[in-house]
């Protein structure tokens, strides 16, 4: 159902659910209950002036009146297109006109129209406002008159008010939508404001006002097709306008339009789950593609890099090129961010994703050429490039950044088409180094060549991304329903992290073998398991999963090729990983309650200012669900106990953008989160973006406040006195906690205490007392088992003092990373200008630092805050030490035997010249063997250079020779576990 007459702008209602689902809703609800009503009535003798028996029969009986109306405004429309008001607003019998009509139109939609006066309150002070209707939740206001829609909202024509507002002596509220915007905002406001412009009537919902969705009827247009059928033009109208839908029960809950529009956000939450199977399937469509292009060239997937590495890069790669997706799909169905120029015609017909939808809906791909072309993937990278770097941008941070008023009022029309650069990480080319024609070296050619290096063209084929936009913009429509867009800008940041969170437990990698998935049941929502096909006889047939053959329509077993991806939820992965999604209402009554408990207690007020100085953490941070809640609820109470110290309001037509950059000041500087899972952190630093988007923002980077990490075991300033290390004293009991900040006041520690840290844990190779780990690997796990009592006795005398001047040590360095982090606190906060703020209320640096610097600045190697994260990374991870790797601990693995040797063979080292470059002298090298097998090439140096005895070696010549355990890295000689 479409009809030209309705308008439903910002997407009110899902364009799919408007268009397929409603007019089932009306047909079965509404349209049923005037259906009887109106029996029941027929023949009745109804009393003179009485309202009509249902808002669609009212409709049905306007059409006279109302075009014996509009004879009186078209002929004053050439005079009225001038813009005097002597011929409208300021000429008495026009404005009469106006009235009676608009109170005719009232009347048909079942309202008993009263002209009046409405008292409300904002920010403890009244104000009287003239009103055409006013009754519980619902306020109607005179306009001017026009017969479009496009007209009916022009502050300088039809917009206007007829009798204007001025809540001060300063301000004049003078626009139908200023004037809802103000009472949205005051005490008890209304649910519905409507603002009655002759000819058309929009519908301003408080609940989707602010972010610029609304519905609005051309009357003109619908009472001249005069379509009366049931179900029809006019009775949509009539149920969407009209008092039936718009009045709040007597007996209380909803009104009719507010569930209406729950099903439609419920259908987006559908949509969602639909979203969420789409992307885990594109993932599999783009990591195939990249390998088959990889193929194409000539070139085997295990020659650019071992597979189980290359599997989990095409994984993160491939997500990351979704991510960027969504976030377009989502800041393109959000005008008013002001992320991308879709003010401009020349977006939407030349960039936009909008016309790659309405492409890839409209057209299919019917021969060879379209099919193995480029054309989606160009497009989409000239979109991501332009969206990184910009295109004659405004200056909009620093010393030299226009007023944000001036950007906010500017267009992409002053000047032409212009995108504002976000620099983002999710954008930057080195985020995503598989897919492109100049992404993936060509193994077969060393060094330098003719023409520069040579790369593998592992761009996308339009027959890939046509599936994979197909899934992100299209909705599947149910047996003969045809599907229809997935709007974006009803899918919020609450389902869009279902949609991520989903994602988290899956994992990809390249399968060595044909591979059959089976699940309980044959159903893999709850996860599922790979058998290889040599095995597939062992199992019964019903375990199989199955899909349906798109061309055949016949059912088969899901299964996998030697050398494809596969990107699938283990059986056990989301129970042990806990990947469940917390839904919207949970997280605002946890976050309500925490609320209550901070503020105003012990007989105190909170003032605002301390709510920007608050620390927010979600210790489990998933996609961002708490996290984002908390800031949006922190920030929605600054701005509220702000107004009220201030005694002054915000301006309604500012509100919306105020509070997303209170929201953006929190999140970027007061918050924080930890996940285990590495894919989370970059769900929630996306979710967290796309929450406080505003027009001007430059792209935050949260990467110093959302870490990958344990948020229960981890290295902390905590102690044990000298006394405690006697005896194993130590040992599972809980040390003496010196909060960081008193490191920073320069408070000392006890004299003698050691950093539990630097002490071994109970629960070091903890895996060892597993009885599945007794039954599975008994050797190891009993050498694991007489490692942890060895480690764990008590120090003699001499190591006592050791460990103490290693504390010292330790406390020296977390002085100086102290120092170092508040440093890099600076250098990642943004100006941003948050309403009511004072000066020295906020951070607001004149030039932002590029995060590459501030995180090369803070983890170089041999910083203070690498030695010590890597001291503490170390202890966590023989937490977790595996019990196959026992023999790294207890001395009889083969690293040891190798270190020998190596050290034995130590003076037989090869001396090579490296040839000189320009007048450079030769360089006389060597080439060492660590302690793990890697090799590095030392230059041999002569006294007077080197300034010693040291050696130096050389960066970037350092190379892996043999990794010793899958999922651990080692830098500075000891094998750490990313924990």
């Amino acid at each position: 159902m479409t009809f030209d007459s309705l308008v439903n702008r910002g997407d009110y209602f899902s364009a799919h659910y408007l268009a397929e689902v409603l007019p089932k809703d009306l047909k079965s609800g509404l349209l049923a209950e005037w259906k009887q009503r109106e029996e029941d009535a027929a023949g009745a003798e109804r009393p003179e002036g009485a309202l009509p028996v249902t808002p669609r029969a009212g409709l049905r009986a306007l059409r006279r009146a109302y075009f014996g109306a509009r004879s009186y405004f078209t002929m004053d429309e050439e005079r009225a297109a001038t813009g005097d008001d002597a011929v409208t607003y300021d000429a008495p019998e026009w404005r009469d006109r106006v009235r009676t009509l608009n109170g005719e139109v009232l009347r048909a939609l079942g309202f008993d129209a009263k002209p009046g006066t409405l008292t409300v309150v904002r920010a403890d002070q009244s104000h009287e406002v003239t009103v055409a209707h006013a009754e519980k939740d619902l306020v109607a206001l005179d306009c001017g008159w026009s017969a479009e829609p496009d007209d009916a909202l022009d502050p300088d024509g039809a917009g206007r008010l007829l009798d204007e507002l001025r809540p001060d002596g300063q301000h004049t509220v003078a626009t139908g939508s200023k004037l809802a915007s103000f009472l949205f905002a005051c005490e008890d406001a209304p649910r519905y404001v409507l603002l009655l412009v002759g000819g058309v009537v929009v519908l301003a919902d408080r609940a989707a006002w602010g972010e610029g969705r609304y519905l609005a009827v051309s009357l003109d247009t619908a009472l001249e097709r005069n379509d009366t059928k049931a179900g029809g033009e006019l009775d949509t109208v009539a149920a969407l306008f009209g008092a039936d839908s718009l009045r709040t029960p007597e007996e209380g809950g909803e009104n009719p339009l507010a569930t209406l529009v729950d099903k439609s956000t419920k259908h987006a939450v559908g949509v969602s789950s639909e979203l969420r199977d789409g992307l885990r399937l594109s993932v599999e469509l783009i990591a195939n593609e990249v390998l088959d292009r990889i193929r194409e060239g000539g070139v085997r997937p295990e020659e650019v890099k071992e597979l189980p590495e290359l599997g989990r890069q095409l994984t993160r790669e491939s997500l990351r090129y979704l991510y960027r997706i969504l976030f377009l799909l989502y800041a393109e169905a959000r005008p008013e961010l002001g992320i991308l120029p879709s003010d401009y015609p020349e977006y939407q017909m030349g960039y936009g994703l909008g016309r790659l939808g309405e492409l890839i809906a409209e057209r299919d791909l019917v021969d060879e050429k379209s099919r193995k072309g480029f054309y989606l993937y160009e497009s989409l990278d000239l979109l991501f490039s332009k969206v990184q770097e910009g295109y004659r941008p405004r200056r909009t941070h620093g010393v030299d950044a226009e007023a944000t008023d001036a950007v906010t009022a500017k267009t992409s029309e002053d000047m032409g088409l212009r995108f504002e650069p976000l620099h983002s990480k999710l954008f930057e080319p080195e985020a995503i180094r598989l897919i492109g024609a100049r992404a993936v070296p060509d193994p077969r050619v060393e060094g330098e060549v003719e023409g520069g290096e040579r790369f593998l063209d592992t761009r996308l084929r339009n027959e890939t991304l046509y599936r994979v936009l197909r899934l992100l913009m299209l909705t599947r429509g149910k047996r003969r329903e045809r599907g229809g867009f997935i709007s974006y800008a009803q899918l919020g940041i609450n389902q869009l992290g279902a949609v991520y969170e989903g994602l988290m437990s899956y994992s990809g990698f390249v399968a060595g073998e044909k591979l059959y998935e089976v699940a309980k049941h044959g159903d893999p929502k709850d996860g599922s398991w790979l058998v290889p096909a040599t095995k597939a006889d062992e199992y019964p047939d019903d375990v199989f999963v199955r899909h349906k053959d798109e061309d055949t329509g016949v059912e088969e077993r899901v299964w996998y090729a030697p050398g494809a991806f596969v990107y699938r939820l283990s059986g056990r992965d989301r129970q042990t990983s806990a990947s469940y999604y917390t839904p919207e209402s949970l997280t605002r009554v946890t976050v309500q309650l925490a609320l209550q408990h901070r503020l105003d207690q012990d007989d105190t007020v909170t003032e605002a200012r301390e709510l920007l100085d608050w620390k927010i953490c979600e210790p489990a941070l998933g996609s961002g669900a708490f996290l984002n809640e908390a800031i949006n609820q922190v920030a929605a109470e600054y701005l509220r106990r702000r107004q009220d110290e201030l005694g002054v309001a915000i301006d309604t037509e500012k509100y919306a953008v105020e509070l997303q950059k209170a929201k953006a000041y929190i999140a970027l500087h007061n918050s924080y989160g930890v996940d285990l899972n590495n894919t989370a952190v970059e769900l929630a630093e996306v979710s967290l973006w796309l929450n406080t988007m505003h027009p001007g923002m430059e792209a935050p980077w949260f990467g110093l406040h959302l870490r990958r990490g344990n948020s229960l075991i981890g290295g902390r300033r905590e102690v044990y006195s000298a006394e405690r290390l006697k005896k194993g004293g130590w040992l599972g009991t809980t040390p003496e906690r010196f909060p960081l900040s008193e490191a920073a006041a320069g408070a000392a520690l006890p004299e003698g205490a050691v950093h539990h840290f630097l002490l071994p844990a109970k629960e070091w190779g903890a895996v060892a007392a597993e009885k599945e780990a007794k039954a599975l690997a008994p050797a190891e796990a009993k050498a694991l088992g007489a490692w942890r009592k060895a480690i764990t006795k008590s120090p003699s005398a001499a190591q006592t003092k050791r460990l103490q001047g290693l504390a010292r040590r330790a406390e020296y360095l977390w002085g100086l990373v102290v120092r170092r982090l508040e440093i890099s606190e600076r250098e990642i906060s943004r100006r941003v200008d948050v309403w009511g703020a004072e000066e020295g209320w906020l951070r607001s640096p004149e030039v932002a630092v590029p995060r590459e610097k501030v995180k090369a600045d803070l983890e170089a190697v041999d910083t203070p805050y690498w030695r010590l994260k890597t001291l503490m990374d170390a202890w966590c991870a023989l937490w977790f030490w595996p019990v196959q790797e026992a023999a790294l601990l207890e001395g009889s693995h083969e690293a040891y035997a190798r270190a020998a040797k190596v050290a034995a063979q130590s003076g037989e080292w090869t001396v090579s010249a490296v040839p000189a470059q320009s007048a450079a002298p030769a360089r006389e090298t060597y080439e060492k063997e660590d302690f793990f097998g890697g090799v590095e090439v030392v230059e041999v140096k002569s006294k007077s250079e080197r300034g010693g005895s040291r050696k130096e070696q050389i960066r970037g010549e350092r190379r892996t020779v043999i990794p010793l355990a899958t999922g651990w890295t080692s830098p500075s000689r000891c094998w750490v576990r990313r924990t």
